[in-house]
């Protein structure tokens, strides 16, 4: 549609983000920067999220400026990109990147605003899950760009020079971003969308969202801020006094594999690259495990409702431990990647990977939107997202740390989480959801 041609900008916008998102840390790699690094580089940027979503969402409420804020944010995002590959130092590179995060948070509640401010209550679902899938595409694109432009340019000039010139192309999509956003956004009036209006669009976006290694910094700020958005002192005090026993117990569980999953993705880069790997290699292994997850979205919502959700996420996540395993154990311990043997074996494991994180996130919206009540569903919904955004900040740093020991010790420790984490939901029957229900899981499509 004419009228959606502004969804096209943050399209460029999500293949500047998903290059950098893999970039930045190989880029870290290549300086100096070791497992530490790498953790609190992914750490500060999943902590600025949240903060990013809320300060730019109040402020186009306050202001009406919902067009000025996006162009502002995607051009601060495009000068960023273009700044990184002039620092060659690891905590100017960590600071640049907390910016270039907090700028792309700042861009989601917004944008989601002006797609809800256009059209009726009951298109909310489909236009939300338009916009998600043109990002998703976006950061798939981003994945293949970063892969091919790496190994074809890295044939003929040095390493520095192929990410530098990567880098450069990332900050060319963002300012094409930002001038296709000039030409074709809305230019609305303040919008307005009451507390429930705000409790449903939390709950159609975790519904909806196609994520990226499993939650992006975007995904997850944006989540939050539309949970908060409806939070008042009455609907906390309900909230408190609502809230299910047994999602007590799931949150418990799901903030040990979150975290498991940070630890396990955080070093990653590092030991990819000191395995032997190359970088257009890397970002092909990433490639493959985000397209494993994205192509089965759809599949598992519907396999999810044959079956007993508590079994499937239990089961998917001892899948996961064991890939976890058998990268960092096989894949990268014990081969050297001197022929596409290893290759293909690390990307299998990787695509073992996304597959299994469909199913995670298609069963985690299952039982968390079943077993909390209708009126504090959004809500629930959101401190669900803040739960995956702090394991996520905690696990980068611990995986960080102990990837200091070996990266193997930062692997065991991961797939001894999510293994935790698994054990918890599979011995937990409350969450029980049976086959044949409505769960919750339908995923809008455009």
């Amino acid at each position: 549609m004419a009228s959606d041609r502004w969804l096209y900008a943050l399209s460029l916008s999500a293949v500047a983000s998903s290059v950098a998102g893999l970039l930045v840390p190989l880029y870290l790699v290549r300086i100096g920067g070791d497992a530490a690094a790498l953790g609190l580089s992914a750490s500060l940027a999943s902590l600025v999220g949240a903060p990013g979503a809320v300060f730019a969402g109040r402020y186009a409420d306050r202001t009406g400026n919902h067009r000025g804020l996006v162009l502002t944010s995607l051009a601060v995002s495009a000068v960023t990109l273009g700044l990184l590959p002039l620092i060659h130092t690891v905590p100017a590179v960590i600071a640049v990147n907390a910016l270039l995060a907090f700028a792309l948070a700042a861009i989601a509640p917004v944008v989601t605003m002006l797609v809800v401010g256009d059209s009726p209550e009951s298109n909310w679902g489909v236009r939300i899950a338009r916009l998600n899938t043109v990002q998703g595409y976006g950061a798939t694109a981003g994945l293949v760009i970063g892969s091919a432009w790496t190994l074809v340019v890295g044939a003929v000039f040095a390493a520095g020079a192929t990410q530098a010139s990567l880098f450069v192309l990332a900050a060319a999509f963002g300012v094409a971003s930002a001038v296709l956003a000039a030409r074709s956004l809305p230019r609305a009036d303040k919008l307005r969308v009451g507390p429930r209006g705000s409790n449903r669009v939390a709950t159609i976006l975790t519904r909806t969202s196609r994520t990226v290694r499993d939650a992006t910094v975007s995904v997850a700020a944006n989540r939050i801020f539309w949970a908060v958005r409806s939070f008042s002192r009455r609907r906390v005090r309900r909230l408190r006094s609502e809230f299910p026993t047994v999602l007590w117990i799931y949150f418990g569980a799901a903030f040990l594999f979150f975290t498991g999953f940070a630890v396990f993705w955080a070093p990653l880069p590092l030991y990819l690259t000191t395995a032997g790997f190359s970088s257009g290699e890397v970002f092909a292994l990433y490639l493959v495990n985000n397209v494993a997850s994205m192509v089965l979205y759809g599949g598992a919502g519907r396999l999810v409702g044959l079956y007993d959700v508590r079994l499937v996420q239990g089961g998917a996540l001892g899948l996961r431990a064991g890939a976890f395993l058998g990268v960092g154990i096989l894949g990268v311990g014990y081969l050297s990647p001197d022929s596409v043997g290893p290759l293909a074996v690390v990307m299998a494991f990787l695509a073992v990977v996304g597959v299994t994180w469909a199913f995670i996130a298609v069963t985690g919206t299952a039982i968390v939107s079943r077993h909390a009540p209708e009126s504090a569903r959004g809500g629930i919904l959101g401190l669900y997202a803040a739960l995956s955004a702090v394991g996520g900040s905690l696990g980068s740093l611990f995986g960080g740390w102990l990837a200091g020991f070996g990266f193997g010790v930062a692997v065991l420790v991961a797939a001894a989480l999510v293994v935790a984490g698994g054990t918890i939901v599979y011995a937990a029957k409350r969450l029980s959801i049976p086959a044949g229900t409505d769960q919750g899981t339908t995923l809008a499509t455009d």
